[in-house]
């Protein structure tokens, strides 16, 4: 069964999530918090790169989501988006709370069930009107040199424990 690169980032933006409530329930609030940026992250490359758009750098996932925000006209998307990189941020600064990133992280599970659910759509017609909106969507539509998109012999996603690896 062949695997493609965006239903492998879907794979992975779910485990993370995941995870990220697990060990918010342990109480590891650095980790809850990188992993709950870590499924947001994955979350938009499975979305930029069914639509062919570009995500290979950090900067390039605010601009997918602004660029879905302004196709739908949903702000709600950005501020989302805010709050999953409030939590990147705690990763390294470590200053919220366990509400907080309770919060955090449910906000993170709904832009990634957001996400998940446009993927599924078509995209929406969209001309750029402003040159911001162009310098975008050019950064975007730029491709990185290609790759295979067949992600089907990479090891899995969730740890194989010991007893069970070959």
């Amino acid at each position: 069964m062949t695997i493609s690169k965006a239903d492998r980032y879907t794979e992975i933006s779910r485990y993370l999530l995941e995870e990220a409530q697990q060990q918010l329930d342990r109480g590891d609030l650095i980790q809850a918090s990188e992993k709950a940026w870590g499924a947001t992250a994955h979350a938009i490359k499975s979305l930029a790169q069914t639509r062919g758009w570009n995500h290979t750098r950090h900067d390039l996932l605010a601009d997918v989501v602004d660029q879905i925000s302004e196709e739908l006209d949903r702000l709600d998307l950005g501020t989302l988006l805010k709050s999953a990189e409030a939590l990147h941020n705690n990763f390294y600064e470590h200053r919220r709370s366990s509400y907080y990133v309770k919060g955090g992280i449910n906000d993170v599970s709904v832009l990634i069930g957001e996400l998940h659910t446009l993927r599924q759509q078509p995209p929406r017609p969209f001309t750029p009107e402003t040159r911001e909106q162009r310098a975008r969507l050019r950064k975007l539509t730029r491709r990185p040199p290609p790759d295979d998109d067949d992600v089907s012999d990479l090891p899995p996603v969730r740890p194989v424990p010991p007893e069970e690896a070959d």
